[in-house]
């Protein structure tokens, strides 16, 4: 083993350990203090302050949007707040870039991993020291090296194996064994468990607690309840920016945390204003559906209603959507519309059978962003064949009519479309396929990026266009706007639909606990 990893195991060897009683009596390790960032029109962070000792898990936990993403960028060195401090062992510190966190001793292990699938287990863990060292690599002290790391940690992967035939979970634990080698103090943990299964959960947590046992103080994002109470000393919760609980878990329940996440007690409900849609004809009926990332989805849409779609990132509610769309190819079950079935993986006979779907990401899949208004709103029956080419003049008068139908404020219809706020790009979006005689949309996410005022006319354009006959299944991570416009919610956690709530039903309070509750196997 070489004189690095030498030190790696005896600097973990001498890291402060927890008393029996907890962590109270240990030094903070970590201490963020009032910490603020704001982007344009949007307060992400107000004040917020967290501590962290060495050996302690810290739960990290909030609604999608609370602030949590930004709070662990800050630490990380990806964004810079706007005030506030950090300070390492009682000394404050400046988090300039990624690399100022890495010599300090924080690592953060990311969804999207920053390995390399082409490259071993071996090469990975040490790619730090493979780059900078001036001798010969040896690639039998390389395995072996790998092997005590791994060993070490518990973790069973074989050195030589490619990144790329590696699960999720392996590859989570080559990200943490990497970041230990890399002399880690601080291991920030951004919802690891989201996609993977209950064995994997199993080793991936007992891999936690043994993080804990060496004195590596750990940041574990989650939303999941039962990880939380099974793995966490401490946890800290944020709401809209700002943090309203914190303290021992031992000290508090599920109830509390759920309070504390959406803002507001058990018993209090959250007025809807949406008014309810007369239900007509059914429009879509998903039986059975199963993917990459979702089992068994089963639902119908019926025509002037909205169903809205409720859970966590990682949940499925993305990868339901695309299967019926056709943009995924589902491994079972089947996609039905007006008593037609689909083929699967075929966006083109979903459009036919009056499918349309808002993506997301507006800009790479739902926008050709250098081209006009009137290209964009027309650009779908073109692309499917229902017309070769257009006039420019009937191109000019089917924008014109959508513009003035769904509020899209630009000077022309020749515009283009990069230069219009966000929403008015989303209107555009949704003109194309109101354009294309859709009946049933899908949107997921159709008010990200958006500003207040462009979000309520997006509201008003979802209530019109169901007032008008089509149904809509609507996915977003904002729990006020799946009630503002649900008639329906469904709510997805780990890949499967777990709960169909009514309008009465559909609280916030009831819909997060359906979000972080265990389903049923």
């Amino acid at each position: 083993m070489s004189e690095r990893q030498r030190a790696d195991h005896q600097h973990s060897a001498r890291a402060k350990r927890p008393t029996e009683r907890g962590e109270a009596t240990a030094p903070p390790l970590l201490e963020m203090q009032k910490v603020s960032k704001s982007y344009p029109g949007v307060r992400a962070l107000d004040g917020v302050s967290m501590t962290v000792r060495a050996g302690e898990v810290l739960a990290l936990v909030g609604e999608n949007g609370a602030g949590k993403s930004t709070l662990i960028k800050i630490l990380s060195g990806a964004v810079r707040p706007d005030a506030g401090t950090v300070r390492i062992d009682g000394e404050a510190i400046d988090i300039a870039a990624p690399l100022d966190a890495t010599g300090h001793g924080i690592a953060t292990v990311y969804q999207e991993f920053s390995l390399f699938p082409a490259l071993s287990v071996a090469e990975n863990l040490f790619f730090n020291d493979i780059a900078v060292s001036r001798r010969p690599l040896s690639w039998s002290r390389l395995r072996a090296d790998a092997v005590a790391v791994l060993r070490e940690l518990g973790v069973d992967l074989e050195p030589r194996r490619p990144v790329r035939d590696l699960t999720v979970a392996e590859q989570q634990m080559l990200e943490i064994a990497k970041a230990l080698h890399m002399r880690a103090r601080i291991v920030v943990l951004d919802e690891p468990t989201a996609v993977l299964g209950g064995h994997d959960v199993d080793r991936l947590l007992d891999l936690i607690r043994s993080l804990r046992e060496r004195g590596v103080a750990v940041i574990f994002i989650s939303h999941r309840l039962d990880e939380i109470f099974g793995v966490a000393n401490t946890y800290l919760v944020l709401k809209d920016g700002r943090h309203t609980a914190a303290g021992r878990v031992a000290d508090t329940d599920r109830d509390a945390l759920v309070t504390a996440m959406v803002g507001r007690a058990v018993s209090e409900r959250r007025e809807i204003a949406h008014v309810g849609h007369d239900r007509g004809a059914e429009l879509l009926r998903v039986e059975g559906l199963s993917g990459a990332g979702f089992t068994d989805a089963s639902f119908t849409v019926h025509a002037g209603e909205v169903v809205g779609v409720a859970g966590l990132r990682g949940a499925g509610r993305t990868e339901v959507a695309r299967a019926v769309f056709g943009i995924d190819r589902s491994a079972a079950g089947r996609v039905v519309v007006r008593g037609q079935e689909l083929p699967p993986g075929r966006p083109d006979q979903a459009i036919a059978a009056g499918i349309g779907f808002v993506t997301e990401d507006r800009k790479a899949e739902g926008l050709l962003m250098n081209m006009s208004v009137a290209q964009n709103m027309t650009m779908v029956d073109v692309a499917v064949g229902r017309r070769r080419w257009l006039a420019r003049r009937a191109e000019r008068a089917t924008a014109e009519r959508l513009m003035a139908d769904l509020s899209v404020r630009a000077p022309n219809t020749a515009t283009r479309v990069d230069t219009l706020s966000g929403g008015n790009q989303q209107k555009v979006v949704i003109a194309k396929w109101v354009g294309a005689g859709v009946e049933v949309l899908l949107l997921d996410e159709p008010t990200r990026g958006v500003d207040v005022g462009a979000k309520g006319e997006i509201y008003k354009l979802i209530r019109q266009l169901c007032d008008q006959g089509l149904g809509v299944l609507l996915i977003s991570s904002e729990l006020p706007e799946i009630l503002l416009n649900s008639d329906r919610v469904l709510v997805m956690q780990r890949g499967r639909i777990c709960a169909e709530l009514s309008r009465a039903e559909a609280t916030e309070e009831n819909i997060a606990r359906h979000m972080v509750s265990e389903v049923a196997a």
